[in-house]
């Protein structure tokens, strides 16, 4: 992932989970044994009939072999624990994730074998496994086989890797035990809290990123006296009743011999918010566009990685996010240690399908858009209602940009910083089939944020 990889994102340190398991189980019996049993029943009875002990013997042990192993069996399972972990559940297209299954038996009596298996959806390709039949089937399990002596505990680790962005719930864990032969079988389902692993959006570079908004990019001066910025010291000054003892200046106290209190220039944060709209076509029924969708993550991505880098304080409105996952929908600004993992985690599960236009979720949170902010919407589908709200917010003085990530040409709005993104964020996406196929990037576009051509309707903002 070279500088934008796991290791170097704000906040994204390796973290590991151990979902609580409760166990359900029940033996499921083998036809096999079953007639094994009844052959061994008919053996004893004949040699007690033939008068043969040798042959009742026999028979007679093995029916205790049988039973024990009936016994051994419904008991393989019982003060089984598994804990499960990930070496991080947070991750980029393309990296390796290691899902750890501890085993340990807290009984006795040993366990001969014992069979792991657990659902993952396609989107997190298993090692040893192909990524075009994984994703034919809509998924595949995870299987790993062990055996534990008494009080053992065993690690079995298996490795997956991210192929698309999303957030990834796993399914239950299923178990497999039995007695030394096989031939009675118990199963298992551990039903565990649920959890889930983020495959965060690309984050491209940005070479020459910048705003124009109605400060410059980052803190700025404010005529407005609202806070002290410790990073802007302007001098010291003679010490006034009332001044807080932490802004006293010791060194230039002990050297003059009185009191003096450091200074700063005030200061107020810029606030950026970006609007990710999900929706790729103009009606539902024509479906959607996966590399559209995967264009606007990225650019959003993107866009606040750098922007935080820049010292904005970055927030996030997309309708893309389901009802159960709705608190992510709606980011709030900050510039917290936190914010760039909320925000890739609220784009890692964006999905196509919207229920609620950005207008609507932007007004359903009050504070979501702070005065002079600067607004970004990116997506390939500019909707009235949202138009009509960002034109509303400019007249208001905001600045508005909007990043076109569509197939089609760049939507024409005199009042907007129109810019044209495809060439730096869209990929051709040749398995849509049909015409869409011959889609290019435009030649003319390089990887330079000030290449991306601005609207030249564009009359105020300096650009």
């Amino acid at each position: 992932m070279g500088m934008y990889g796991v290791g170097s994102a704000i906040g994204l340190g390796a973290r590991f989970r151990r979902p609580d398991l409760t166990r359900s189980r029940a033996t499921s019996l083998n036809p096999l044994g079953e007639v094994f049993v009844l052959l061994l029943i008919v053996v004893v009875i004949v040699g007690a009939l033939s008068r043969e002990p040798i042959i009742s013997a026999v028979g007679a042990l093995a029916f205790v072999v049988a039973i024990a192993s009936r016994i051994w069996a419904a008991l393989s399972l019982e003060e089984i624990t598994v804990d499960r972990s990930t070496s991080v559940d947070h991750a980029f297209i393309g990296d390796e994730i290691e899902i750890t299954f501890t085993v340990e038996n807290n009984k006795p009596l040993p366990v001969p074998w014992l069979e792991i298996n657990e659902y993952v959806p396609r989107g997190l390709l298993i090692e040893g496994h192909k990524a075009v039949e994984q994703a034919y089937l809509g998924g595949a399990e995870i299987s790993a086989s062990t055996s534990l002596g008494s009080y053992e505990r065993v690690r079995v680790t298996r490795k997956v890797t991210a192929l698309s962005r999303g957030m990834y719930r796993l399914g239950k864990t299923r178990l497999r035990s039995g007695d030394l032969f096989g031939l009675y079988p118990a199963d298992a389902t551990l039903d565990h809290t649920p959890w889930a692993i983020y495959v965060y959006p690309t984050i491209k570079p940005l070479p020459g990123f910048q705003l124009t908004a109605q400060r410059p990019i980052g803190d700025s001066l404010s005529r407005d006296h609202l806070w002290n910025d410790p990073s802007r010291p302007a001098g010291v000054r003679e010490y006034r009743p009332g001044d807080p003892i932490k802004s006293i200046d010791w060194k230039t106290t002990a050297r003059r011999g009185e009191m003096f209190v450091r200074q700063f220039d005030p200061s107020v944060s810029e606030h950026a918010v970006i609007f990710a709209e999900a929706v790729t076509t103009d009606v539902p029924w024509e479906g959607y566009r996966s590399d559209v969708l995967e264009a606007t993550t990225t650019a959003a991505a993107s866009i606040a990685r750098h922007a935080l880098d820049l010292g904005y304080k970055v927030g996030l409105v997309t309708n893309g996010i389901s009802s159960s996952s709705a608190s992510h929908a709606v980011v709030p600004p900050s510039s917290g240690p936190t914010q760039i993992t909320t925000l890739l985690e609220a784009l890692a599960m964006v999905h196509p399908i919207a229920v609620r236009s950005l207008d609507e979720l932007a007004r359903s949170r009050r504070g979501i858009v702070p005065p002079g902010s600067t607004l970004i919407h990116i997506g390939g589908i500019h909707h009235s209602k949202t138009m009509s709200y960002l034109l509303g917010l400019q007249r208001t003085g905001h600045h508005v940009v909007v990043l076109h990530t569509g197939r089609g040409e760049p939507p024409q709005y005199p009042e907007f910083e129109i810019r044209d993104g495809r060439g730096l964020f869209l990929e051709p996406n040749p398995s849509s089939g049909g015409p869409e196929t011959e889609f290019k990037r435009p030649p003319s576009m390089s990887d330079n944020w000030d290449d991306i051509p601005v609207s030249a309707s564009v009359t105020k903002g300096g650009r």
